[in-house]
């Protein structure tokens, strides 16, 4: 019960906050040196704690996220980077596979800023129609000799365009308190009423999502990966033709009407089954029962309902893909091609993130002979 002073109101409206700031005063003095304090940009209101301590990456965490394969990298990330946050009490909330994998993106480059450098370098970049048509000027036409070297060896990547971008100037969204992270659909049969919830999905149920889906095309995956290469090689050679470059596509085999309907049944097969296990990744509770914590396998069959269709997912992605939260994905660069600051779109990559933690040296750290 709040203390009142004379006139009966309460001596301070703001208990709450109060005992919130004692609270982060606490732990911050108990957080052993060597940790930052890390306040994402969606201020607790996703999935992430609003302000928790992580420290820098070890040498061994790095040689050990080196030497992983890449399909297992996901899961090694998650591992490596809860062993990084300082969780005392082992507060399950504290984990990296709780976050949402935009969370998991902002962490990183707060990490990449803080402990080894503002500037992201050397990013390819992808022409624009309008630094082809500069291109293009700057050579006389399309048709010019020097046009089409030029083009060819931006499209063999013999020429390479890269770009650099300042981590430090880069705009997150500002999350409203009101935002929410579920959704509630409800259709009506005649005199019956179907309801089901739908959550955004954490970083964890991605993971493993992908490990499921793997697990159950594996066999598929390793009888069909050669006629997959040789179908996107033939397929990279007709574009290429079609663009100009003097390909000899009577070199290149042809692949049998059969071998291809096999390959194309095999991949339409995963790309549903795939869309079916997406869509029990979200399911939050189905016709009243709450099953977020079942088994994946479990939820299939939950998806696989008649009454959970194309259109009504459909509308459960369209709600989520709406939820503006982490980074913007347009960022200001330094067009390499027309030399000028443009905007653009851009997604950062785990990959990229943790190849450029482990090849840039840490920040503000010197040796020297002595």
């Amino acid at each position: 019960m709040e203390e009142l002073n004379q006139d009966n109101g309460p001596i301070n409206p703001n208990l709450n906050r109060i005992e919130k700031a004692r609270k982060e005063f606490s732990d911050k003095l108990n957080v052993p040196d060597g940790y930052i304090e890390v306040g994402l940009s969606t201020r607790g209101k996703i999935a992430a704690p609003e302000l928790f301590y992580i420290r820098n990456f070890s040498p061994e965490d790095l040689m050990s996220l080196g030497m992983t394969a890449k399909e297992d990298l996901p899961i090694k990330l998650v591992k490596v980077l809860d062993s990084l946050i300082y969780n005392p009490k082992n507060d399950p909330k504290l984990s990296v596979t709780q976050f949402h994998e935009k969370e998991v993106i902002e962490l990183l480059l707060h990490l990449y800023e803080t402990f080894y450098t503002t500037i992201f370098t050397n990013q390819e970049w992808t022409l624009t129609k309008e630094d082809w048509e500069f291109l293009a000027q700057q050579y006389g036409g399309r048709d010019t000799e020097e046009f089409r070297n030029h083009e060819r060896a931006i499209r063999t990547k013999q020429h390479r365009p890269v770009f650099d971008i300042d981590i430090s100037q880069l705009d997150y969204h500002e999350v409203p308190d009101d935002i929410k992270v579920k959704a509630r659909v409800d259709r009506k049969y005649g005199n019956k009423t179907f309801s089901a919830v739908f959550s955004l999905p954490k970083f964890g149920d991605f993971i493993t999502l992908k490990y499921f889906i793997d697990s159950m095309y594996r066999e598929e995956d390793r009888k069909y990966a050669r006629l997959g290469e040789m179908i996107k090689f033939r397929k990279d050679a007709e574009k290429r033709l079609m663009n100009g470059e003097n390909i000899n596509i009577a070199s290149i085999p042809q692949i049998p009407k059969a071998d291809y309907d096999k390959y194309k049944e095999y991949e339409n097969d995963k790309m549903t089954f795939s869309i079916t296990a997406s869509k029990a990744l979200y399911l939050y509770e189905f016709d009243g029962q709450i099953v977020y914590d079942w088994p994946l396998e479990k939820k299939l069959e939950l998806a696989r309902d008649a009454r959970l269709d194309y259109s009504t997912f459909n509308m459960v992605q369209d709600h989520f893909n709406k939820l503006q939260f982490g980074l913007k994905e347009e960022i200001t660069v330094h067009d390499p091609i027309m030399n000028k600051v443009v905007q653009r779109k851009y997604s950062f990559q785990l990959l990229n993130l943790l190849t450029a933690i482990r090849t840039t040296g840490t920040v503000e750290t010197t040796i020297s002979a002595i």
